[in-house]
């Protein structure tokens, strides 16, 4: 990522943020944050302007550190930020000899080719594919996709998390099981989308996503959480007593690619009852991959 598209992350992350009135950050109030946490800091909102315009060139540890702070970001998303200032952009991180198709071709024959419940996300966690043990999956935790389908961020996971649709699954959740499970979606929401915040389809859709008042909640929440909580390690439940209870572990397969990473979110049975529910789904289900949204390309 270039200097210019870094000060142009930079500015919406900073533009994420509100003072106690409810008022975006401007570059003054984000200079004065960070001079409460670095009597020493060099950034003042002078300096802070010409970063978000890319004319600042150098960017030391201690800059970055400070921004990395102010801007409330959780460690995941620190990984990446201090990544994307190396100048360095998707292209040269990732280097792709195959045309996009042909690598998300390749991407929906291992999904499909998986015997257990799993789907295909991109960069925005907008479902992609999912293979048909997930859509029998969900269909015996009465969850029905097709109520998600041709809504604005219909597709995004976080959206179903908090919508709706999700409330029955959720109910059979135990409160601290849903608020871990909650915890660790919004986490890799944060991580996977921080090198996009910038980009109008992702404005489009944190706009759609914050109208949701548990999800602003939860957003500002994890800060003070994410320590506790590791995405995919958690035990979740779905399913009611009667039907069966189904525990599961989710963990990500992951494709880089010059348009961000396209990871596979495996469903993996965490009891003995969930690895026999899915072999029999698995011995009645065909090897099939189900396309939902398109790739690489998102529009609003």
């Amino acid at each position: 990522m270039d200097r210019k598209q870094f000060g142009k992350l930079v500015a919406a992350l900073r533009k994420e943020q509100y003072d106690e009135n409810g008022d975006r950050y401007t570059q003054a109030m984000l200079a004065e944050v960070i001079l409460k946490q670095d009597r020493q800091t060099p950034l003042n909102d002078i300096v802070i302007g010409k970063i978000e315009r890319g004319e600042r060139t150098i960017l030391d540890d201690q800059t970055l550190l400070n921004l990395a702070n102010a801007l409330k970001l959780t460690i995941g998303e620190r990984r990446n930020f201090f990544l994307l200032a190396t100048g360095l952009d998707h292209l040269q991180i990732y280097p792709a000899e195959e045309a996009p198709e042909d690598m998300l071709a390749l991407v929906l024959e291992m999904l499909q080719d998986i015997r257990l419940p799993a789907l295909l996300l991109d960069r925005y966690l907008n479902v992609v594919a999912v293979n048909g043990l997930l859509l029998q999956f969900y269909q015996m935790s009465h969850i029905n996709l097709s109520q998600q389908a041709g809504k604005p961020g219909g597709s995004n996971l976080l959206d179903f998390i908090f919508s709706p649709a999700f409330a029955e699954a959720r109910q059979q959740m135990p409160p601290p099981m849903w608020h871990r499970f909650a915890v660790g979606n919004v986490i890799y929401f944060r991580r996977m989308t921080l090198p996009y915040r910038m980009t109008p389809y992702f404005g489009k859709l944190f706009a759609h996503l914050r109208k949701n008042r548990e999800f602003r909640w939860f957003w500002e929440q994890v800060f003070y959480e994410e320590k506790l909580y590791f995405v995919g390690g958690e035990s979740f439940q779905m399913g009611s007593a009667l039907a069966g209870r189904f525990r599961f572990l989710t963990a990500p397969l992951v494709t880089h690619t010059p348009y961000g990473n396209l990871e596979i979110l495996t469903h993996i049975p965490r009891d003995e009852a969930t690895a026999v529910a899915f072999h029999q789904m698995a011995l009645h289900t065909p090897p099939q991959a189900h396309q939902i949204g398109t790739w690489p390309e998102n529009v609003w």
